[in-house]
């Protein structure tokens, strides 16, 4: 009966109808499912680590973990300082939208960052993202990262230019060459870090498919908050739970629409290359994401499957960081002056070279400032341990056992960044300045360090960052030159939002942008 009420799967004819019920065969099946159940609950509430204190335990009458999930969903960031407090360099159990997992102390993180026993994908994707259909390439297309990672690299060297060019189409686009003040949101961020990102991934024709970018940032975005609603449903219930949320019957459909948008390009492709091979010519070869996964995957891997899992990592992430930055900038405009100073200097000196965005220090500084009061994850090292992993003090993360670590204890750990709360970019020019060889290169953006986590740490770091970097310092490079900007007097102080482990930006962030003359023309420089 609970489980009728709550999803009414009676009526869908999945599961308990009256034919079932009165069959032979469900009088043998329900004895069956009964005892399923009372293994899975006996299995459940077995203890891994009996010993460890857990934060956030069971109330009075609570026989599920809802209430303790729904808890956790609103007051993450309470209960993570609090476990960080109260058990300081000792780990403890938290319930979260993970399940259940072991909340490790920081001072492991050096120790394990190489521990191949400890995976990444299984924690990251099998909570949520494995029910949303095309966002789950990291466990089921061997490779997907290593692709990414290696075609991203290539693509730095030559492909600035071409990035830059789309950032200054897509801002006259999106921003307007208007001198009047004018609304701007993230979503219309997002399209422009969108454009430059499919440039890259999907090559000049399809970044410049108004269909595609729109379809692709609509899925992405019903895709997130999908994940979000089902984050709040108990883990055991998910695989269930997620084909009665209408929110996930509209990302089908968006994923629909996204694959018939993306199809005929790749159908046209693949005739190029048959009608080339059949009349003995060379094969026409793309330099995009498109090619490079039909290159290295499988030959029967699905490419929107691919392009929205790209865009999911990609430009969710990049427009997350450029929007909090340039909110940063606007509360302190004091800065905008040595940023456009550097910005021209450098770029004049060096053009659209990738040496020239590295040599862009203070801005590099203000991107990991801002990374570092608000990066995306809350807990982050999230962890799926393979295998029994035995510390050096003795402790052992055992087999099957989800792990995470609080990252606000590292990144707003006053031993290393006085005045935590206080955005202050010129700390980390400081630190290039004082301190010498891997000291001072841990305060480059792209740095993951046991200092700072906002691109991840260890063997699965961010592989997108360096990439990422480099686009963000194009998008801002144009910004800055071209336009003023400013928080409206109703956006100043929003706080941030939080849900579960993960950070959102305000809800209501918005700016006003205005075109200015420039100081100097990026569109009319070459690489």
């Amino acid at each position: 009966m609970a489980l009728k009420s709550l999803v009414n799967v009676s009526h869908a004819g999945l599961l308990f109808n009256d034919d079932w019920t009165r069959s032979e065969v469900s009088h043998y099946a329900r004895y069956f499912i009964t005892a399923a159940l009372f293994l899975v609950l006996i299995i459940s509430r077995r203890e891994r680590y009996p010993n460890l204190p857990r934060l956030n335990p069971k109330k009075g009458m609570e026989f599920t973990w809802r209430a303790r999930l729904l808890d956790y969903m609103g007051r993450s960031r309470e209960l993570l300082s609090e476990g960080t407090r109260q058990f300081a360099d000792k780990p403890y159990k938290l319930y979260t939208e993970l399940g259940d997992i072991l909340v490790v102390p920081n001072k492991y993180a050096e120790e394990l960052k190489s521990v191949r026993a400890l995976d990444f994908s299984e924690s990251a994707s099998d909570a949520t993202h494995g029910y949303v259909p095309g966002l789950n390439p990291f466990t089921t297309e061997p490779g997907f990262i290593a692709v990414i990672q290696n075609y991203l690299t290539k693509a730095l060297v030559s492909l600035t230019a071409p990035i830059s060019l789309e950032a200054s189409k897509a801002l006259r686009d999106v921003f307007t060459d208007s001198k009047e003040w004018k609304e701007v949101t993230p979503d219309d961020i997002m399209l422009v870090v969108s454009r430059m990102s499919s440039r890259i991934f999907m090559g000049e024709e399809l970044c410049n498919d108004e269909e595609w970018i729109r379809e692709s940032a609509q899925y992405v975005s019903a895709a997130f908050q999908g994940i979000f609603e089902l984050s709040q449903w108990p883990r055991a219930m998910r695989p269930v739970v997620h084909w009665f949320l209408p929110r996930f019957g509209e990302i089908r459909q968006r994923l629909r629409r996204c694959r018939a948008v993306l199809q005929p390009h790749v159908d046209r492709r693949l005739a190029a290359k048959a009608a080339a091979g059949a009349g003995g010519g060379p094969t026409p070869r793309y330099n995009d994401s498109i090619e490079w996964f039909a290159r290295e995957l499988r030959p029967d891997h699905d490419p929107t499957n691919m392009q929205l899992s790209l865009t999911l990592v990609a430009v969710h992430t990049t427009t997350d960081l450029l929007t909090q930055t340039m909110m940063d900038i606007a509360k302190h405009p004091e800065i905008l002056g040595p940023l456009r100073e550097e910005a021209v200097s450098v770029l004049r000196s060096d053009g659209l070279k990738k040496s020239a965005f590295q040599k862009l220090r203070l801005m590099d500084a203000c991107f990991k400032e801002s990374q570092r009061l608000r990066p995306v994850m809350l807990a982050y090292f999230r962890r799926f341990a393979k295998e029994d992993v035995k510390l050096q003090d003795g402790f052992v993360i055992k087999k099957g056992t989800q792990i995470a670590m609080d990252g606000r204890a590292v990144l707003l750990n006053e031993a290393d960044y006085p005045e935590p709360l206080r955005w202050d970019p010129y700390r980390f020019l400081r630190m290039r300045e004082t301190a010498g060889g891997a000291a001072a290169n841990k305060a480059h953006l792209v740095s993951a360090s046991d200092k700072h986590v906002g691109f991840g740490h260890g063997i699965h770091a961010c592989p997108g960052r360096f990439f990422a970097a480099n686009e963000l310092k194009v998008a801002l490079a144009h910004v800055l030159l071209k336009y003023d900007w400013k928080l409206p007097t109703d956006a100043t102080d929003l706080p941030p939002t939080v849900v579960g482990s993960s950070y959102m930006l305000p809800y209501g962030v918005k700016f006003l942008v205005a075109r200015r003359q420039e100081e100097l023309d990026m569109d009319a420089m070459e690489c």
